[in-house]
């Protein structure tokens, strides 16, 4: 029986696999899932960003909002800095209010009979030389001052803030499981060196060095460390995958779609190695200030 198998036999080394795997799927669904937020709030702000979108109040008579609609596109057109205005067709609004009212209450606005639904241009402007400040707006308040002009600064910048904010827990959640390997492995050697101190002292009458002594603990806390990063990885990834299969499923186009690619599997994928790597270096550290102590 080799002095690894010997060192490897306590409570301590059995137990510590599950508690790593528990830290491992923390830190693999945090990571995943903020790099997921992060990537659908980088396509949702460049699919809006260069955009602008003018909103006209819902006319009563017939043919007024078309006609105020043609003004608003005429007017938009001979200001520097905008490519192209195009009024958004009813059907197409009246899908952007059907998740919150319904295709039949949707649906009969369009006709005028239930809901007045305001009318929608879509405006695409120069990102190298954009229209100067309040240009748009001004030209639409010569039109009439009820027409509302939204450039979506307001959601790029809440955005931006929900992002950072998302990183920040991520990062936090990942320190403090990293924090939780480190310390239930220097528990765990720790409480090895203890439970196995008559066989150390042995192997140091046998003429073992300390540097053969700490890589049998090595490697100890490489296989567990090892066995549970793949076990929470395993976790954290079919989590991820349930998730992902539920966003399609849910995607309405009213907000980014959570989209898992490759970045974010390679993430969960190297959980197991360093989980592994963190348990040989602390195990090391342990064994051989602890032996240097027994000396």
């Amino acid at each position: 029986m080799s002095a690894g198998s010997v060192l490897g036999r306590d409570a301590a080394s059995r137990t510590m696999p599950w508690i790593v795997a528990v830290m491992a799927f923390i830190a693999g669904l945090a990571l995943a899932l903020s790099l997921a937020v992060e990537g659908a709030a980088g396509r949702f702000a460049a699919g809006i960003s260069g955009n602008m979108t003018i909103e006209i109040p819902h006319a009563e008579l017939a043919g007024a909002a078309e006609s105020r609609a043609n003004a608003v596109v005429a007017a938009v057109a001979r200001i520097p800095g905008v490519v192209s205005a195009t009024i958004v067709p009813r059907a197409e609004t009246a899908k952007l209010v059907e998740p919150w009212l319904g295709a039949d209450l949707a649906g009969s606005g369009i006709a005028g009979t239930a809901l007045p639904i305001p009318t929608l241009v879509d405006i695409r402007l120069d990102t190298g030389n954009p229209p100067a400040d309040g240009a748009v707006a001004a030209a639409m308040a010569a039109i009439s001052p009820d027409i509302r002009v939204d450039d979506h600064r307001i959601w790029l910048d809440q955005l931006l803030g929900w992002v950072t904010a998302v990183r920040l827990t991520a990062g936090a959640v990942l320190i403090c499981a990293a924090i939780g390997i480190v310390l239930t492995i220097v528990l765990a050697t720790r409480a090895a060196l203890a439970i196995h101190r008559d066989v150390i002292e042995i192997l140091h009458i046998i003429g073992a060095q300390d540097g053969y002594i700490a890589r049998q603990f090595q490697f100890q806390a490489l296989r567990m460390g090892f066995q549970g990063g793949v076990a929470g990885a395993a976790l954290a990834a079919l989590l991820v995958l349930i998730i992902g299969l539920a966003g399609l499923s849910m995607r309405s186009g009213l907000l980014p779609a959570l989209n898992l690619g490759f970045r974010e599997w390679m993430v969960v994928a190297t959980l197991p190695l360093a989980a592994a790597l963190i348990a040989v270096v602390v195990a090391r550290v342990v064994v051989m200030r602890a032996l240097a102590r027994m000396m």
